[in-house]
């Protein structure tokens, strides 16, 4: 008997997209917490096997029901598949949810009264809470940089410093973990952008675009989730720095213009990245298919690390020069300390050899001295 089971709706308010990778009881305690979700709209549940270990596709196959499953062969990174779960959704609402997230029970019907609260607003995002229970997210701000920070990270959630923070605000934007998001503002922008494959600000920059064409992105501090960070790729870390790299350069690249109208990491909660509008028009859906997305990212990878090797190779040369160079001066060094010590020697031997003569050898010794000069003086 399946562990969790959704009910079949016919017209689901949200659609809420989760990606499968290589979790098997995270994913279940994501779905089995959306399960019980209460008083909230009525949602559908996609669940995207983006690349998935065969594991997974096991466990979804035997203890999850009622949800739409798509297959994915390749990884196509998180934004590729979550476009791909979008596309075989029918919410005009959409929930994007991590596979390592628990969702608090009215954390579905928070968000989406929020949205229907306020047609300007395009996305609103959950707190989300580290699993020993601190604040991770409140929202989070856009550096100068092209840098992020997760406001309030860190507090305890019932701390006086935690509660300038859990209001209902504009935000630059929020996390993906825990986003909702209308269906016609998504589809507008042309949802996330696949130049960020395989990961990372994807949700930034959606935000962005959002707020480019007249939507507003904000935190409902009613909704909250616990968010196991990192846990999906926590054993690829040359990847994840690959990933991190290359979305890095492309968000500055593409938003520089008003980057250095960021405000700076401890300015209040209430400020926001202006984003003027414009007429950017919606991001083109790659027409690859799965196979050659995934090619794509793996060549990138591939690339990526090549220059990894060859800036560690480049380091390694300049550091053997570095030793070659300090072990000349030693050498130098050695040969000065060599002259030094032949140097004290001979004093030390004219000291004994004073020593030795006792007060009336010296003062034998220094007339011998006055003689001697005065007979050079009397030849010349």
């Amino acid at each position: 008997m399946p562990l969790v089971n959704f009910p079949r709706v016919d017209d689901p308010t949200v659609s809420v997209i989760v990606l499968a990778w290589r979790q098997t009881d995270r994913l279940v305690a994501c779905l089995s917490s959306l399960a019980e979700s209460a008083d909230g709209p009525s949602f559908e549940v996609v669940i995207v096997l983006n690349g998935a270990a065969a594991e997974v596709r096991r466990v979804v196959e035997a203890q999850i029901s009622g949800a739409t499953v798509v297959s994915v062969e390749q990884n196509l990174g998180f934004g590729g598949g979550c476009n791909i779960g979008v596309a075989s959704s029918r919410g005009r609402q959409i929930l994007f949810l991590n596979d390592d997230v628990t969702v608090d029970p009215g954390m579905l019907a928070a968000l989406s009264a929020h949205l229907d609260r306020d047609p300007g607003i395009a996305a609103t995002a959950a707190v989300l809470l580290n699993p020993d229970g601190s604040l991770q997210e409140a929202g989070s701000r856009i550096l100068s940089s092209g840098g992020t920070v997760q406001l309030g990270a860190g507090l305890p959630i019932n701390s006086n410093d935690a509660s300038s923070f859990l209001t209902e605000r504009e935000i630059d934007y929020g996390s993906a973990a825990a986003l909702l998001v209308t269906r016609k503002a998504f589809d507008d922008v042309g949802g996330f952008d696949p130049v960020y494959e395989p990961a990372y600000f994807e949700d930034v920059d959606l935000a962005l675009r959002l707020k480019e064409h007249g939507g507003r992105v904000t935190l409902e501090p009613r909704a909250r989730a616990t968010h196991a960070t990192g846990s999906s790729t926590a054993t690829d870390t040359r990847f994840r720095q690959f990933a991190a790299d290359h979305a890095g350069s492309e968000f500055a690249a593409r938003w520089g213009d008003i980057l250095p109208l960021a405000a700076d990491r401890d300015a209040e909660p209430e400020r926001v990245l202006p984003v003027p509008p414009s007429d950017r028009p919606p991001v083109l859906r790659s027409e690859s298919t799965p196979a050659a997305t995934a090619g794509s990212i793996a060549s990138n990878y591939a690339t990526w690390l090549g220059a990894q090797l060859d800036r560690l190779e480049s380091d390694r040369a300049t550091r053997e020069a570095d030793l070659r160079a300090a072990e000349a001066e030693i050498e130098t060094l050695r040969n000065c300390v060599a002259s030094l010590n032949s140097t004290a020697h001979g004093l030390k031997e004219r000291l004994d050899d004073l020593e030795a003569r006792g007060p009336i050898g010296v003062v034998k010794w220094q007339l011998g001295l006055v003689k001697l000069r005065h007979a050079r003086n009397s030849d010349e």
